[in-house]
């Protein structure tokens, strides 16, 4: 409410100030001043309209959720001109109308002036409005980009935390431990395997994406590693080719993530496998698996979702989408390599 009589007050003003301004052009010196208080009451009317005209049309040209996609001065030269051309007309249709009601004569001179003064009055209030409105849109990119980059810090620094996790490095210690005494072939490939996960997550922590074949070889190695815990419990079944995979990018260790949390909330059994499909569609990777609940699985905080949400909408400017019914499906994003 106090904005809009904040606004009242502004438009109010705006209309009092010009017209004192135009009626002390049209006075000679030494004539009295032509000033009709009425005239303001109107001009404030047609202001006001201009600005709703403006105000409907920018909001409809701009959506807030994807600021970040926009060009504030090619946006602004839009609503400005679209207003333009709503408001000139009808104020000029409506000016022809009550002439012809009131029988003044219709002069083609007259209306041309009469459409240059609401010109004027919208340019005026038009464009201080996109010009107030281009700033708080440019001080909201700047926002966004900070907390971007606030993002990609945190994710930077979880991204650390889990290279450290104690429990992953205790769990592949012991299997290496076991393998050593029962086979040192298979310990040295373990060893292998292992080494190359943190190379990749060192690698690829600082940048924002990689390429999905990069992803998709990644997910072998991180695959084979689990193996030696779980028996051929779980399974990757790709679809991708190597060929449609060089074609995008995505941000980096995104099928660690959902292979995680596949492993960590459902059961499986050597007789029983897991299978976990890659797919893509439309764009999209896609990461589907049957629902197995574990019966005594800890329950999640769904962090590792919400990081991917944010560093995907910050990446690629497209949120993931998870479905959950007989299945659990993650539909990722993907940047098209130009």
């Amino acid at each position: 409410m106090k904005a809009k009589l904040k606004t009242l007050f502004l438009l109010t003003a705006f209309s009092y100030g010009l017209m004192l301004y135009l009626a002390l052009l049209q006075t000679a010196p030494g004539e009295p001043l032509q000033f009709h208080a009425d005239a303001p009451i109107w001009l404030t009317l047609q202001a006001a309209l201009s600005l709703w005209l403006t105000r409907k049309i920018d909001h409809r040209n701009n959506d807030p959720l994807s600021i970040a996609q926009h060009n504030l001065l090619t946006d602004a030269a839009r609503s400005f001109t679209l207003s333009l051309l709503l408001f000139v007309p009808l104020m000029v249709a409506l000016q022809l109308a009550i002439d012809v009601s009131t029988q003044q004569p219709v002069l083609a001179q007259h209306y041309l002036r009469v459409g240059l003064m609401y010109l004027l009055v919208h340019s005026l209030v038009a464009g201080c409005y996109l010009f107030w409105r281009g700033l708080k849109r440019q001080q909201a990119q700047q926002l966004l980009l900070v907390k971007s980059e606030q993002k990609n810090q945190q994710y930077k620094l979880q991204l650390l935390q889990q290279q450290l996790d104690p429990h992953f490095l205790f769990n592949n210690l012991n299997v290496l431990s076991v393998l050593i005494h029962k086979n040192a072939d298979q310990a040295e490939q373990f060893l292998d395997s292992f080494a190359e996960i943190y190379r990749y997550q060192l690698q690829q922590s600082s940048k924002p994406l990689v390429s999905l074949s990069e992803e998709l070889q990644f997910s072998e190695q991180y695959l084979a590693l689990l193996q030696h815990r779980f028996a051929d419990s779980y399974q990757v079944c790709n679809d991708i080719t190597a060929q449609q995979a060089a074609n995008y990018r995505l941000v980096p260790c995104t099928l660690q993530l959902l292979i995680e949390n596949a492993v960590k909330h459902n059961s499986a059994a050597k007789s029983a496998p897991l299978c976990i499909y890659f797919q893509l569609e439309n764009d999209y990777l896609v990461v589907r698996h049957q629902l197995r609940l574990k019966a005594f699985a800890q329950p999640g905080t769904g962090s590792g979702l919400a990081n991917l949400m944010e560093r995907c909408l910050a990446q690629v400017n497209k949120p993931i989408v998870v479905e959950q019914n007989h299945e659990f499906t993650v539909r990722v994003p993907l940047q098209i390599i130009s």
